[in-house]
């Protein structure tokens, strides 16, 4: 069972840049033991967040706390409590995996005995055994990926932090990457994820914070944000992309959103509107590809929150 020790408190952060609020007045706690996830698009304040948590940012107003430790004056203790897995890999390509280890126990002064251990799980945790002694350059992307998650929790840190881990990889090596997670907090970690990934969040994250211009909007477990924001089961709708405009003459009269060739409904019994909707399509000659019933995602979260997709772009 998750422990309910606080040991990640921020209170009220605060970040500028000029006129720009990268973090306004942002508050939460990680318990130890969570998959703690921050879910929002490029520009919400994710990385920025992040970073200051490692000491690498200043913050222009608020208060952190790690185990106890107020990040301005223990800066540097706190550093040695966090594992920090960037989104880029930090690793140098012409040094083996074991190498690139072996310098980023030397940043913590590991212990030879200390090393070795920290080596064995990598091997049996994070699964590096196979490519330890090649050089990073041979590596493919996804071994890349899991060596600098194992590199940057080479001392062995209660904290795990990761900005956007899984960007750019296939569903499978996702997967792979999210089970790699989770046997991390197995292992007695606490992690604290960014994504802008919504099945990413809903399947690995104990409690998620939505993030939007700077801001959390809303912040609880997955299940619950979509039962309380999310909504009721909705129609989604996929049609070919030369009948979109007769399609949605059609839908005009229902709550939808529309993006691409895909219009979602809003209605309050989707199950009953389904046929009706399906058979106005269907009685002008419009090609659907997919006609469905879908419960809410985390994507409806924000989008009830927002407005927005999580993949728009900020204007």
């Amino acid at each position: 069972m998750t422990s309910e020790k606080m040991i990640i408190e921020v209170e009220g952060l605060m970040k500028h840049y000029g006129e720009v609020k990268a973090l306004d007045d942002v508050s939460f706690s990680v318990k130890e033991g969570e998959i703690f996830g921050l879910l929002g698009p490029n520009g919400a304040g994710k990385t920025t967040l992040m970073e200051i948590l490692c000491g690498l940012r200043r913050f222009d107003e608020g208060k952190v706390n790690v185990f106890g430790l107020d990040l301005v004056k223990d800066p540097y203790k706190i550093r040695s409590l966090i594992g920090f897995c960037p989104q880029e890999t930090l690793l140098y390509d012409l040094l083996s995996v074991r190498e690139n280890f072996a310098f980023a126990a030397s940043l913590y002064s590991l212990s030879s005995r200390k090393f070795k251990e920290r080596v064995e799980f990598s091997s049996k945790f994070l699964g590096v055994e196979e490519f330890l002694n090649r050089r990073v350059q041979q590596l493919s992307g996804g071994m890349k990926r899991r060596a600098n998650l194992a590199a940057s929790v080479i001392h062995d840190p209660p904290i795990v932090i990761l900005d956007e881990p899984t960007v750019g990889f296939d569903p499978n090596i996702k997967r792979e990457f999210w089970e790699l997670m989770k046997a991390l907090k197995d292992h007695g970690k606490t992690l604290l994820l960014s994504t802008h990934d919504m099945y990413e969040a809903d399947e690995i994250c104990d409690r998620v914070a939505i993030m939007d211009e700077g801001k959390i909007v809303a912040l609880d477990k997955p299940l619950i944000l979509k039962k309380t924001i999310g909504g009721e089961a909705s129609i989604r709708v996929r049609v070919k992309d030369d009948q979109v405009e007769k399609a949605l003459k059609l839908i005009d009269k229902y709550n939808h959103i529309a993006k691409d060739n895909e219009v979602q409904v809003f209605v309050a019994n989707p199950w009953e509107t389904m046929p009706e909707i399906s058979k106005k399509l269907i009685s002008q000659r419009i090609l659907t590809e997919k006609v469905e019933v879908v419960e809410p995602t985390l994507e409806d979260v924000f989008i009830k929150l927002t407005g927005r997709r999580l993949t728009e772009e900020y204007k």
